[in-house]
């Protein structure tokens, strides 16, 4: 004989706001006046450079959304960021 025991599963998720783009740092960033590079490090000791102009700030991942030159959005995590260098074009 089996026993099964049954536990309802009720998920209850938090609300989560959608991203909502910040005011740039800098307005000169905003209109494209500005390229900046990051020089990121991952926790795995990966390291990689990313340069664009800032697109937004999402808050909530703590990443900055890089529009590279290829029209490609870009995930910057915070917490990798190692270095920035700043370019006006």
């Amino acid at each position: 004989m089996s026993i099964i025991l049954q536990d309802p599963v009720h998920f209850e998720t938090p609300t989560r706001s959608p991203v909502r783009p910040a005011a740039p740092l800098d307005p000169r960033t905003a209109s494209g006046e500005r390229e900046v590079s990051f020089e990121l490090e991952s926790r795995g000791g990966y390291r990689r450079t990313v340069t664009g102009t800032i697109a937004y700030l999402d808050d909530e991942a703590q990443t900055y959304m890089v529009l590279a030159p290829e029209e490609a959005l870009i995930r910057v995590p915070l917490r990798d960021i190692k270095r920035t260098i700043e370019s006006v074009v």
